[in-house]
């Protein structure tokens, strides 16, 4: 204010050739201010970090083009034969393709995803899957509870049982899915898993038909009587990945998506 009130007296005494002084002296004031405020901008939006996976938001696990977000289950990157990626499906196209795995791991989640098996296919999504060790023999293994997929209509191991511990939608060998509606193969199925708090839910075709707590004495109860009995922490996990099966059978993918709780 003070150089301000120094210039307006100058301006009085020197008359026009100030008034052409004072429009330049406010035109470089102008200049000034925008450039500094332009820069402020940008470097404002150079700090601003754009949230990424935030809990509620769906994150896109395939969309028909790209595995980005999928390695081998014993690989760094995704596996060079076995899956392919053709009219925007996921599938197992031969053999020695090996399981693969999201590149994140997931703690409360919900993951939506839509299937189409081929006739007595065998297939399966597993989640909460991180390395696991035997308490008996030491060895270790990469698993976690499994949402079965498979043709409870044509395959020779359910045709006698298609509701129960092995079938669709359940969990696998722990839990039998109840008042399901599985389409048959060449028809698209779609599958949702909720896990929050400990709690599993699987749902099919809009039903929920397995519902547990991880961990709990009726789940500690059933898998006692598993092949599972003796490996440590399964299911019980706080983290771990998702996980597509290769069982040597063509079982259809597409829409895979989830979301954080």
């Amino acid at each position: 204010m003070f150089y301000q009130k120094k210039f307006e007296m100058m301006k009085s005494y020197l008359g026009p050739a100030m008034t052409r002084i004072s429009l330049r002296y406010n035109l470089l004031l102008t200049f000034i201010f925008f450039s500094f405020a332009f820069a402020n901008t940008m470097d404002n939006g150079d700090q601003k970090e754009v949230p990424k996976n935030r809990k509620g938001d769906w994150e896109v696990l395939f969309d028909g083009k790209s595995v980005d977000k999928w390695k081998g289950k014993s690989e760094s990157g995704f596996p060079k034969k076995g899956w392919k990626i053709e009219n925007g499906l996921l599938y197992l196209a031969e053999k020695g393709g090996g399981d693969i795995i999201t590149k994140e791991k997931y703690s409360d989640f919900e993951l939506v995803f839509q299937f189409n098996f081929t006739e007595a296919a065998n297939s399966g999504i597993k989640y909460f899957v991180d390395t696991l060790v035997n308490r008996e023999s030491g060895n270790t293994m990469f698993n976690g509870p499994e949402y079965q997929i498979i043709d409870d209509y044509n395959n020779e191991h359910l045709k006698d049982d298609p509701n129960g511990l092995s079938s669709t939608a359940s969990a696998y060998l722990l839990y039998a899915p109840k008042g399901k509606k599985l389409n048959p193969h060449g028809q698209w199925n779609t599958g949702r898993i909720i896990a929050k708090n400990g709690r599993v839910e699987h749902w099919l075709n809009g039903a929920r038909v397995v519902k547990y707590k991880r961990g709990s004495k009726d789940f500690l109860k059933r898998k006692a009587g598993t092949k599972f009995r003796n490996d440590k922490n399964y299911g019980e996990l706080k983290s771990g990945h998702i996980l597509l099966t290769d069982h040597n059978d063509t079982v259809y993918f597409k829409d895979i998506k989830i979301r954080r709780l």
